[in-house]
């Protein structure tokens, strides 16, 4: 399978703009994505309600994006928790902002998104314990939010795809409430894999090996944190008895071979999950809806599984 063309002229913007991962500058990488970032106007007819607010966290409030779509129950609606991707580095509520109110809108749920904190400033675990708490608040207040708390999903692309796995696994450990879903988006699920699809991608897909490590240098403060389960959920001993999950990968990105590994061990473990591979892809294309048009054919089969989690 070739590179699509429409991922080809991405890169080509990418090339003449500069990349976050062609940096090794934390601001600047934040500088480039939000030169990139184009949130949809507000007021948004197709929802009820757009607005921000914040949880108590370990480090601080903890920000979140509240999107509720018109027309759907005002109480006891399913929800999705969307962390965003971003290498742990960057990424904010507005650069995802147009793949939430995609999948709330076509999944005809509540979306919050959250915005945990951020490396250099807070290294792991801080990431964890953020995603962990607001995932844990989400479930403490559903009848306020208006949703249903045996219906919340988790997902995210990337960096976020990572979170959502590991809130999966924690879920599972202290024998509470579980989410009914996860929505893993090119995740990234081993921060100690080397070669494969790191080194056939390594440069020029967006996405590259030295990118990859330098995000590392700046969220993990050690070698051995690279195999700690909450930094990569593929390491986790056991997948048994996590959520129900849906994989998503792209042909051209070196996180391909970990996020197939992961749905690997997922159907291993006994767990329902699809694998999807979009084979002219490169890593980031999602958040590319309107000038990729695989990218809106992923959010749609993100839909499509979300929707059958809760009808479940």
């Amino acid at each position: 399978m070739d590179l699509d063309p429409q991922c080809r002229a991405m890169l080509e913007a990418i090339a003449a703009n500069g990349s976050p991962f062609d940096t090794d500058d934390a601001v600047e990488a934040r500088r480039l994505v939000a030169a990139t970032t184009k949130p949809l106007p507000d007021p948004d007819p197709r929802f009820s309600a757009v607005r921000d607010g914040s949880f108590p966290g370990p480090g601080g409030a903890i920000g979140y994006r509240y999107y509720r779509p018109t027309g759907i129950a005002a109480c006891g609606a399913p929800a999705l928790i969307f962390y965003h991707g971003g290498g742990m580095v960057f990424g904010t509520l507005d650069s995802h902002d147009p793949i939430c109110r995609a999948a709330a809108i076509g999944a005809g749920c509540v979306v919050l998104s959250i915005d945990y904190r951020l490396a250099p400033e807070a290294v792991f675990p801080a990431a964890v314990m953020d995603s962990w708490a607001a995932f844990m608040e989400v479930v403490d207040r559903a009848a306020s939010f208006g949703i249903d708390a045996a219906r919340i999903a988790v997902g995210g692309d990337s960096a976020g795809g990572n979170l959502a796995a590991v809130i999966s696994l924690m879920a599972r450990d202290v024998a509470g409430p579980l989410p009914c879903f996860q929505w893993l988006i090119y995740p990234n699920t081993d921060m100690a894999a080397r070669g494969g699809s790191i080194d056939a991608f390594a440069d020029g897909y967006f996405l590259t090996r030295d990118g990859l490590a330098w995000i590392q240098k700046l969220y993990l403060t050690s070698e051995d944190q690279k195999f700690d389960w909450r930094a990569s959920p593929l390491r986790a001993p056991s997948l048994a008895r996590v959520a129900p999950a849906l994989v998503q990968t792209a042909g051209f990105d070196p996180l391909k071979d970990e996020g197939t590994a992961y749905a690997a061990r997922l159907k291993e473990a006994g767990v329902a999950v699809e694998l999807i591979d979009y084979p002219g892809m490169i890593h980031g294309f999602i958040r590319a809806i309107g000038a990729i048009d695989v990218a809106q054919q992923a959010v749609d089969d993100g839909v499509k599984a979300l929707k059958s989690a809760f009808a479940a």
